[in-house]
């Protein structure tokens, strides 16, 4: 069985926009959610694990949600909890721009930086590792919610191209989900549209790289 992690956010959880912030968040149906929809894209005997936690940021301990919102805390346990592994892919940073942060588009690049230093510390001794798939979230726009994410649309901008450098230069791989779809119409999170735009491009990509190392 070939194994693809999904390590993420809300957007990986399967949060839909919010329309009520007073209200916890619902959850999509697993069918509408892009892990389950590059599963059926990538092909058969793939197994794709979900592990998305609403308001993970990269490295930020975060002082009012709790520091196990902290993904590089998490990221090695959980490629152990589901090893072995042959793809993991990696789509964080928009959490980094909440208004407890204010971080900017190259601090949080440089968050993904630590997973990944992280990840390929981990497999340093090993035989074999997975490949890494950087995926670049979708922009926050001005329709964010200002008290939880300030001028954050402004500060996001470049975080797509700071995240495709630190893709070259720890010789993973990169995707830009704003290629093919965008936040909706919370500034923030992606529709089913999206979704389905994103899982069904991942899934390409996934098939791709799995290719290289299983060439027919």
């Amino acid at each position: 069985m070939t194994t693809i992690l999904c390590f993420g956010d809300s957007n990986t959880w399967g949060c839909p926009p919010f329309t009520n912030l007073a209200l916890p968040p619902g959850r999509m149906p697993k069918e509408q959610r892009w892990t389950r929809i590059m599963a059926g894209e990538a092909g058969r005997g793939i197994d794709v694990v979900e592990d998305g936690l609403s308001g993970r940021t990269t490295v930020f301990d975060d002082p009012i949600e709790g520091e196990y919102k902290n993904g590089a805390r998490l990221i090695v346990a959980s490629i152990e909890t589901h090893a072995p592994l042959d793809l993991l892919v990696i789509m964080l940073g928009t959490n980094d721009f909440k208004v407890q942060f204010n971080a900017s588009a190259f601090t949080s690049a440089r968050g993904v930086l630590t997973l990944i230093q992280h990840v390929k510390g981990y497999y340093a001794l090993a035989e074999r590792s997975p490949e890494i798939l950087i995926v670049a979230p979708p922009a926050i726009t001005q329709k964010a919610e200002p008290e939880f994410w300030g001028d954050a649309w402004r500060r996001f901008e470049g975080h797509a191209g700071y995240l495709s450098q630190v893709a070259e230069r720890t010789g993973c791989f990169f995707f830009d989900c704003n290629s093919v779809a965008g936040v909706s119409a919370d500034g923030v999170h992606l529709d089913a549209p999206g979704h389905l735009a994103l899982g069904r491009a991942l899934g390409r990509e996934a098939r791709q790289i799995l290719a290289l190392n299983n060439p027919a």
